[in-house]
């Protein structure tokens, strides 16, 4: 029989170990927070904060089971960035070559009070803008990486497929038509004033870059990403990427990106696409979500988040 003594013993021993990731995270933000050039560590932050309570978000299945699924699914949105990028800008050439806009907002954008958002900029400091800049320039991708990363470790494969759908996948396809036949710049370029991410563009290069504003799809990518983010149990995880997410729409304004209305429309583009990424997964053919449910069979009732025929799937 263990006595009470042992039995603290025991987990005095176990305690380093029960820790280990936290203590080696916290390790981690002290060096970084000591060392100079603070502004280009805030990605190891949401890291740290992303991975911290991970565990509450974990669903009890064996990596043997989810690796078949789960590599594929943490591999795309890295190829996607890696192959995408110059695609779109052999689209943009083509959009100024061929005059395919229908409708120039410039004018009608710049009439409307308050559309510029100077009332986001009454307030401005060094290491405000040195923030917003490094959000902004970060904003397009992070919020999407990190959470499918998340989702890998956590062992969730819906989740995975939910924040890319949600994303880059279906906004790009919502936001075409809008690229397509609105034509409105950037504020700054429209106002005259100097460029907010001081990217010392020549002429040549700004009329490629300002273009394709409405709706702003860094808007649409962070609130998309926001309304996900609070479905999961991790509070700190929650409570962080809405400040990151909220973040990055508040420098669209502060830098003089997008207009309040482009803001606007991002917001309920990132809504339809949220929606869209909820009806396409719960609508997925049966066979695939029979093979998905026997590759990846759960312990416990999913979340609504999972598919509703797993939930009939008997235990392995």
């Amino acid at each position: 029989m263990i006595s009470s003594m042992d039995l603290r013993a025991t987990e005095s021993i176990g305690w380093p170990r029960k820790y280990f990731l936290q203590l080696s995270m916290i390790a981690i933000v002290t060096f970084f927070i000591v060392t100079p050039n603070r502004a280009d560590h805030y990605a190891y932050l949401l890291l740290v904060v992303a991975f911290w309570g991970v565990q509450h978000d974990r669903l009890p299945i064996t990596w043997k089971r989810f690796l078949w699924l789960g590599i594929p699914l943490v591999i795309f949105p890295i190829l996607m960035w890696q192959y995408f990028p110059p695609f779109w800008n052999k689209v943009v050439y083509w959009q100024m070559g061929t005059r395919a806009h229908l409708l120039n907002l410039d004018a009608l954008f710049t009439a409307i009070p308050g559309n510029d958002g100077w009332m986001f900029r009454v307030i401005q400091t060094p290491w405000l803008t040195s923030y917003f800049r490094w959000i902004y320039a970060n904003g397009f991708t992070l919020p999407v990486l990190i959470p499918v990363f998340r989702s890998f470790l956590a062992k969730d494969y819906l989740k995975m497929m939910r924040y890319s759908l949600s994303s880059h996948v279906l906004q790009f396809i919502l936001i075409f038509p809008f690229y397509l036949t609105i034509h409105v710049n950037e504020v700054w370029y429209v106002l005259g004033q100097p460029d907010g991410m001081a990217r010392n563009l020549s002429a040549a290069d700004a009329a490629v870059v300002v273009v394709n504003c409405f709706p702003s799809m860094h808007t649409s990518i962070a609130f998309a990403m926001l309304l996900l983010a609070w479905r999961e149990k991790d509070q700190l995880f929650r409570w962080v990427w809405t400040i990151f997410c909220v973040s990055i729409i508040y420098s669209t304004l502060y830098l003089e990106i997008h207009w309040v209305t482009d803001v606007m429309a991002g917001i309920v583009l990132a809504i339809v696409a949220v929606k869209l990424g909820d009806w396409i997964i719960a609508k997925a053919p049966t066979k695939v979500r029979s093979f998905v449910g026997q590759l990846f069979p759960q312990k416990q009732v999913p979340s609504p988040s999972h598919f509703d025929t797993i939930a009939s799937l008997k235990r392995p």
